[in-house]
């Protein structure tokens, strides 16, 4: 338990830090790493461990940070953050070799575009027009992308690559911090 609460406060720290992409996506989506200490957990603890991690990773945030979007945001990620683990929890729960945990991160990759596109289109973004109207919302994705004009269009061309991307390079990053870590972890006896 002292892991995972561990796992839970590096992650809650990490989810203050987001990194904004105004090239390629609107000021309001941020790329963080909190679900590298996700996979952390799930990879050297148990799979389980990865759900209780992002609950409380969120949770944490609440009580030490505060929440700018009227909790709108923590759970939007605890939700994608399910979305992206759920396929890697399943497929190391069986094997946990090399082979599995790609292929876990893959389908978690794709499930967190997906999960990201449908909870944004049926639910956050309504959630969000509460503080800000749809038609700026969607202006701010229409600046950098011509073709976005509609929620649709916003959740299609703005969102669902959004969290492509950011699994893409969160997925990368665990890997390579879980391979040059792992001796230490162990040694540590995390992993």
């Amino acid at each position: 338990m002292i892991k995972i609460a561990f796992l839970s406060a590096i992650a809650a720290i990490l989810l203050q830090f987001g990194i904004k992409l105004p090239i390629l996506f609107p000021s309001f989506l941020e790329i963080d790493f909190s679900e590298v200490p996700v996979l952390v957990g799930i990879l050297t603890i148990n799979p389980m461990a990865g759900i209780i991690i992002v609950t409380l990773k969120n949770l944490l945030k609440i009580l030490l940070f505060g929440s700018s979007t009227g909790f709108v945001g923590e759970f939007a990620n605890w939700v994608v953050s399910i979305g992206y683990i759920l396929p890697i929890m399943l497929l190391v729960k069986k094997d946990n070799s090399l082979k599995s945990v790609t292929k876990g991160i893959t389908l978690g990759v794709i499930s967190m575009g997906i999960v990201g596109g449908l909870m944004n289109y049926y639910i956050m973004l309504d959630f969000y027009s509460a503080f800000m109207p749809m038609e700026a919302i969607i202006d701010m994705g229409h600046m950098i992308f011509n073709p976005i004009n509609s929620k649709l269009t916003l959740v299609l061309y703005s969102m669902v690559p959004f969290n492509i991307v950011k699994g893409t390079i969160v997925s990368i990053t665990s890997m390579v911090l879980l391979k040059s870590l792992y001796p230490v972890l162990k040694k540590i006896k995390i992993a």
